[in-house]
């Protein structure tokens, strides 16, 4: 499988499962024994289904864009942005109906033209900041 057609393999992947919610397509892009690895490790295709019907159900606007991707062997990374609105349940926070955008990084590992194995490295503060979840301290002055 050429560098090339993972390239578009990754992007289709974004596009259908994350921004379209074609969930039941994931058979088309992933290995049945999927591992990937985030903010929770996720194991198995059935698994994948299950956590991203719950991230869409929390943001169903959610949107990424690709920014940038580079192709090495059998691998693919991409820089993204993500944009959505909080109106359901995310890490047992309360939907805030509030709108928040992060950015990250997924590398995608494929075997025979599927993703066996994912990393994603994404900056959870800043929407944390902007739906409420944390809040900014001001430090008190050393005595």
């Amino acid at each position: 499988m050429s560098d090339s057609k993972n390239k578009s393999i990754a992007r289709q992947f974004i596009e259908e499962i994350f921004n379209q919610g074609k969930i039941d397509q994931a058979k088309n892009f992933v290995t049945p024994d999927l591992l990937y690895h985030g903010a929770e490790e996720i194991r198995g295709i059935e698994e994948f289904k299950e956590w991203i019907s719950e991230d869409r159900k929390a943001m169903p606007d959610m949107q990424v864009t690709i920014l940038d991707d580079i192709e090495e062997q059998n691998k693919v990374a991409l820089r993204w942005n993500l944009k959505a609105t909080q109106e359901g349940e995310i890490l047992g926070l309360p939907a805030t109906h509030e709108k928040f955008e992060t950015s990250g990084v997924e590398i995608l590992h494929f075997e025979g033209g599927k993703i066996k194995e994912a990393w994603t490295v994404y900056d959870g503060l800043k929407p944390a900041l902007q739906i409420g979840a944390v809040e900014i301290v001001e430090p008190t002055a050393l005595k």
